[in-house]
């Protein structure tokens, strides 16, 4: 097997692991489960990653939007959470931001030419994860469900294109700037 192959598919595993870890941890009085293993998830990837500035960039840019967002929603009343002791969402669901955001430029890449597909598939995926933690006890999202769970259809659905943009947008700026560099060097 191919390393590349090798890296996405621990790069898609390291984000299946890190949300049962998540939902695991908040629902069974352990919350910092799912951020302890998402630390090391994120450490392992930067190691192991090709492109370290560019994935931390991202990590960080992505990260901070899904946390306004998620903040944002808590605020609208959208969602709760079991343990939320500072007021702010929990520090599992932003690591969980944190590693999620670091599949837009290695196993979801391939969605990033396919703005339709991924903003359906961005949708369907989004949304899924918060009714899946809502059933599983990790979150609790308000009545009427049905609605709040297409609120983070539609949010979803928005946020995966952006975070493509995004990413490219990064990706190119650093390659802006390697080059530039290279040809001053020269």
């Amino acid at each position: 097997m191919s390393k590349n192959i090798s890296f996405l598919i621990f790069n898609f595993l390291g984000l299946q692991i890190t949300w049962a870890a998540c939902a695991y941890g908040a629902t069974h009085s352990f919350a910092l489960l799912g951020a302890i293993i998402g630390c090391i998830y994120i450490i392992l990837h930067m190691i192991f990653t090709p492109n370290r500035i560019v994935d931390a960039l991202t990590l960080l840019s992505l990260t901070m939007i899904g946390v306004c967002l998620d903040y944002l929603n808590m605020k609208l009343g959208i969602i709760s959470f079991r343990s939320n002791e500072i007021g702010f969402i929990p520090v599992w669901l932003i690591i969980l931001w944190g590693v999620f955001s670091l599949m837009i430029p290695h196993s979801l890449h391939w969605l990033s030419s396919k703005p339709i597909l991924a903003s359906i598939l961005g949708g369907i995926g989004g949304s899924f994860s918060y009714w899946l933690g809502h059933k599983l006890g990790a979150i609790t999202l308000s009545d009427p469900l049905l609605l709040n769970v297409l609120i983070y259809f539609i949010e979803w659905a928005i946020y995966i294109p952006l975070a493509f943009v995004i990413h490219h947008s990064i990706k190119n700026i650093i390659s802006s700037q390697a080059t530039l560099k290279n040809n001053i060097s020269t």
